[in-house]
């Protein structure tokens, strides 16, 4: 059984009722053993209400007073009395600073109403990286400079090793994991540090490379560090299997980015998605499977908590009732979502994509027969692959938010009219529909169509239809 964390009764803290705002709340008391009974006291929620543990989060320690803040750091403005998630767009001087918010807003704040973007996992608070950490160190990167050429060798300073470890392990970040591993020679100063990097590619073809990668990671890493982000891109030869040990792993070690690419020379299992499915830190997944091996299969539920970005290539999904698949409605944070080259499987008809909290949809060459959205803060669809409008699509809701559609590829529009119509019915609220050439060329054919004019050219055009539903 997992153990409760401390939030205990009158505990301050904040709870993510919107995606991308905090509201300031007071736990009033245990509801379930994953939810609690939060008020509100400076809200119109006038009556507590009961909240996931994943929506929760103590209050963060405030900011120093010699907190500097650039442009382009993260941020939380408070506003409208909750915290919300942006960045700073200009320093405007005097204190005050002009921040950018997801909505496609900006608002001057001044810097008291201003506080690091933090995450809280595993009962740890993860701030992103910061520029002030840096600016004790303006003078020593004014320093680092080539020597004159008459300067001799053993008068020169190491000046990359006199940088400070976080700036080190920074660089090192951008780096494939062997060369990593091979910076332990440089010097004394080198010799543990690759031990704690918290980001790890493994970018390699041999299989027996990968065997010495895990070696490495299960013998020499420094277990007490995080282990944030991990790639592994290759072929590999002994079976999927042999990833799952370095997956445990990185979830085991708060991995929040993972990206897996790989052509197994066989057929792969269904394991891996539901070995992933455990994680509660994970907020980036990328799964991709080579064209030529067979897909995996998604579980019938995916439970990722704090996922925000979904990509999925070669992987099947399964029916969880009367023929729909509806495998994201529990990702709650749920963000931008990639399906690419994915399919339907057994019984599996309709295709629904589920999630209030979803912005961004891409659905590439995807087979299925329907697709079904029910994603009410849906502001970008784009939608690509052969016979386009061969496929239905509905909606339980009226996509009030829809702000651009891409749509192309080919199809057969004077074929499938009626169905093209449906499409433009759904997506009737959208503010910017772009149509690939080939559809245009095939729509000006088609009797059923009055195009009025084109208003943007450039490898897509953006047209306005008036369309008699029949």
């Amino acid at each position: 059984m997992v153990p409760k964390p401390k939030f205990n009764r009158g505990s301050a803290v904040e709870v993510s009722i919107e995606p991308g705002s905090w509201f300031p709340g007071t736990v009033v008391r245990w509801a379930s053993q994953d939810k609690l009974l939060v008020e509100f006291g400076d809200l119109d929620v006038k009556k507590p209400i009961v909240v996931h543990l994943h929506q929760l989060r103590p209050v963060p320690t405030p900011e120093s007073d010699d907190w500097h803040l650039r442009t382009g750091d993260k941020v939380e403005a408070f506003w409208k009395q909750r915290w919300w998630e942006g960045y700073v767009s200009k320093d405007l001087g005097n204190g005050r600073f002009r921040v950018y918010f997801t909505e496609s807003k900006e608002m001057v704040f001044s810097k008291r109403k201003l506080r690091v973007r933090r995450q809280w996992i595993n009962d740890k608070w993860v701030p992103p990286i910061i520029y002030q950490q840096l600016k004790n160190y303006k003078e020593l990167f004014r320093e680092l400079k080539m020597p004159r050429w008459e300067t001799r060798l053993e008068n020169r300073r190491n000046w990359i090793s006199e940088l400070p470890d976080c700036i080190l392990l920074h660089i090192m970040s951008f780096l494939e994991a062997r060369d990593v591993v091979r910076t332990c020679i440089l010097s004394k100063r080198w010799k543990d540090l690759c031990k704690r990097v918290t980001t790890l590619k493994y970018i390699l073809p041999s299989a027996q490379t990968l065997d010495s990668f895990k070696s490495w990671i299960f013998s020499c890493r420094d277990h007490s560090c995080s282990l944030f982000n991990l790639t592994i891109s290759t072929r590999i030869q002994q079976g999927e299997e042999a990833l799952y040990p370095l997956i445990e792993y990185a979830l085991f070690h708060n991995v929040q980015h993972l990206k897996i690419n790989i052509n197994p020379s066989f057929r792969p299992k269904s394991d891996l998605l539901p070995l992933i499915s455990v994680s509660h830190s994970l907020t980036f997944l990328k799964l991709s499977y080579g064209r030529n091996f067979g897909v995996a299969v998604c579980p019938k539920s995916l439970r990722l908590p704090a996922l925000r970005t979904l990509y999925l290539k070669y992987v099947n999904f399964v029916a969880t009732h009367h023929h729909y698949a509806d495998p994201f409605s529990n990702c709650h944070e749920l963000n931008n979502l990639v399906l690419r080259d994915c399919s339907l499987i057994q019984d599996a008809k309709v295709l629904c994509i589920s999630n209030n909290a979803l912005s961004s949809l891409t659905i590439s060459s995807v087979a299925a027969q329907q697709f079904s959205l029910s994603t009410p803060n849906l502001k970008s669809f784009t939608f690509l692959g052969s016979f386009v409008f061969h496929r239905l699509l509905s909606s339980t809701c009226n996509l009030s938010f829809l702000q651009q559609v891409n749509i192309d590829g080919l199809s057969y529009i004077h074929k499938e009219a009626s169905t093209f119509l449906r499409w433009l019915q759904v997506l009737a609220n959208v503010k910017i529909l772009k149509i690939g050439y080939s559809l245009i060329q095939t729509i000006q054919n088609v009797s059923y169509f009055n195009i009025l004019s084109p208003l943007y050219f450039d490898y897509t055009i953006i047209w306005v239809f008036e369309y008699v539903i029949c």
